[in-house]
């Protein structure tokens, strides 16, 4: 138990890895096989900067506790400011199913943006795993006095309020490369929950340089599950919309 917590203690010795759920990073310690330890640290933050630390500059971790709020900061973050040309599209869809809790799972800095687009739910939860992003959208929840609920929690070991719809944007290639049918695991647990699911992934590789395939294996999991669900591709995502 030292080891692993000697590991963890190495593995965030540094901004942005430093705000990272504890608990998640010791399960990618005990799901990496390698006995080096300079080797599993290295591919334990190569994990995370896929699953979530790319998204932000290393500027925001130095200031995020007193960072101003702006319609500026949406640019901040990768995934959002790549969004934003089609979140007026994905809000109207939202407001189609009427929709008055959100949960959303990886929430990045969509709460910024709903509000920003003048959509505003009337409760909302959000899960990340990186404590600085949850710290600075609670801080902005409570300024803008947003009836809202942030945690920094590993969303496999979370017991999920019910919603009327769960956003899942750009969540599931990341963890299912890392822990092989997590993804089914979900969307199990959100049947319990949601009424709507709404789940994106990029159509274009992590460096810009490459179109993705589409991915087969989550609609296969769709099917089995006996959902029904369309797509569509909105900007640099394909966007799936499940009714449970």
């Amino acid at each position: 138990m030292s080891n692993d917590k000697n590991l963890i203690e190495k593995v965030m010795e540094k901004s942005p890895y430093k705000f990272i759920n504890q608990e998640f990073i010791q399960k990618l310690s005990v799901l990496i096989k390698s006995d080096i330890e300079e080797e599993k640290i290295k591919i334990i933050r190569a994990n995370l900067r896929k699953i979530s630390t790319s998204a932000l500059p290393i500027k925001f971790y130095k200031k995020f506790e007193k960072l101003e709020f702006s319609e500026e900061i949406l640019k901040l973050h990768r995934s959002t400011r790549e969004r934003l040309p089609v979140y007026q599209e994905l809000i109207d869809k939202i407001k189609e199913f009427n929709a008055q809790k959100i949960l959303d799972l990886g929430c990045g800095f969509n709460l910024l943006a709903l509000y920003y687009f003048k959509f505003i739910p009337k409760y909302y939860t959000g899960y990340d795993l990186d404590n600085a992003v949850v710290q600075f959208v609670s801080r902005f929840a409570s300024e803008k006095k947003i009836n809202a609920k942030l945690e920094c929690k590993d969303i496999l070991k979370t017991e999920f309020e019910p919603a009327d719809i769960c956003l899942c944007l750009k969540v599931f290639d990341a963890i299912e490369d890392i822990e092989r049918d997590i993804t089914k695991k979900i969307l199990e647990k959100l049947k319990a929950k949601c009424k709507i699911i709404i789940a994106s992934f990029s159509n274009i590789s992590l460096g810009g340089r490459g179109k993705l395939k589409e991915r087969i294996w989550f609609e296969k999991i769709l099917n089995q599950l006996e959902l029904r669900w369309h797509k569509e591709a909105l900007g640099n995502e394909t966007f799936y919309f499940i009714k449970i």
